[in-house]
């Protein structure tokens, strides 16, 4: 009975945040009937998409517009349709990431975690103890849980690689960042072309490529290629092409029937793979199974990751010790080996990982000269 009890204050913390958010922002008619489980993901979902919205602007607003040329330079801002694209792909994989906060939600109502309700059952020093626990095993975790996606080379080839698309300056941004946004490279389009070199055709053209790999032979299909070709890039398995939609810029390949115009779309987001970013961040919700933990701490820290992870990819480096910043980031999307980490660099550091950005410069100044 007093087990029952206790587990109420965090139905009741749970039941006022719902209230709080979607009390404001929707008629009670859409969401007082819904079961408690949907009420709480619909407030992660409605929450988790203004945090997004919210801090991807200001921070894009700031470094992009108000401090032009001070943090990042003019020509390595991603172009307005590139983060358009981020976004329509984030708000796709909106749903399934806030699905995780709901489910550890549900598990910490029903006591099957070491969560507490409030700090002063435990005192603020035991608070501060517990809770840098939690921060050192969040970092093991997601430490690990990075490098396993680039070393099993099934995880990384089916959910992290194209998220290394973003290998960059000028495909990193705060919108990118948030939701490990995957980005494809499309390279040619086959249709006809006027003499400006736009699509003219007249309306949709679908193209299904069956098997496509990087400078290997590939048979094509959808628009009927006959036989098999040479392609020079990563193919898109389904593309739909508007036209006068797209530019194009390089050679020509001329294939049977069909002219091929290769071009670089590097910022034209088609796919994403939310289990990448899932996988990330279940270390906050194992480490409410191994120390008593706080539960607004927790909920809290899990909304501070969309702001951590807009910081991290937004290629300003602040150079503040120990902290894993965007610099070291920046660092891990160019090599893919280096810098893990999540909040710091302790565990790059201590596992032989760590590349500093400060060295990278001075080699790469040196190489200049």
């Amino acid at each position: 009975m007093e087990v029952d009890k206790y587990l109420q204050e965090f139905l009741a913390d749970t039941s006022m945040f719902n209230s709080i958010v979607l009390g404001h922002l929707l008629p009670s008619s859409w969401w007082v009937t819904l079961p408690h489980f949907l009420q709480t993901w619909l407030r992660n979902y409605i929450a988790g998409t203004l945090l997004y919205f919210i801090s991807g602007f200001l921070w894009c607003f700031y470094i992009y517009y108000l401090k032009r040329n001070v943090y990042v330079p003019k020509d390595t801002i991603p172009s307005n349709r590139a983060m358009l694209l981020q976004i329509y792909v984030a708000m796709k994989a909106m749903p399934w990431y806030t699905l995780l906060p709901t489910v550890s939600e549900y598990m910490i109502e029903n006591g099957w975690t070491k969560c507490f309700s409030s700090i002063s059952e435990i005192g603020w020093f035991a608070y501060i103890i517990y809770f840098l626990i939690y921060l050192v095993i969040v970092e093991f975790g997601i430490y690990w849980m990075h490098r396993e996606l680039h070393d099993i080379k099934p995880l990384y080839k089916y959910l992290h690689a194209t998220h290394h698309i973003y290998n960059k300056q000028n495909t990193l941004s705060p919108f990118a960042g948030m939701f490990l946004i995957q980005l494809y490279y499309v390279r040619c389009l086959c249709c006809d072309y006027d003499n400006e070199g736009m699509p003219s055709l007249a309306n949709y053209c679908h193209i299904t490529l069956l098997q496509v790999k990087k400078k290997k032979k590939a048979t094509s299909g959808g628009l009927y290629f006959r036989g098999r070709h040479y392609v020079y890039e990563t193919f898109i398995l389904h593309i739909r092409l508007l036209s006068g939609f797209f530019s194009c810029t390089f050679g020509d390949l001329v294939f049977p029937n069909f002219r091929i115009q290769c071009g670089a779309f590097e910022e034209f987001s088609l796919a994403f793979h939310p289990i990448d970013g899932i996988l990330q961040a279940v270390p906050h919700v194992i480490a409410l199974f191994l120390v008593p933990t706080h539960f607004r701490s927790h909920v809290a820290l899990l909304f501070i990751e969309a702001i951590w992870t807009a910081n991290i990819h937004d290629c300003i480096h602040a150079n503040l010790w120990p902290v894993m910043g965007a610099g070291y980031h920046t660092i891990h999307h160019t090599t893919y080996k280096h810098n893990y980490g999540h909040y710091t660099i302790w565990m790059d550091w201590m596992l032989g990982t760590l590349r500093d950005p400060e060295d990278d410069s001075c080699q790469r100044a040196q190489k200049v000269r």
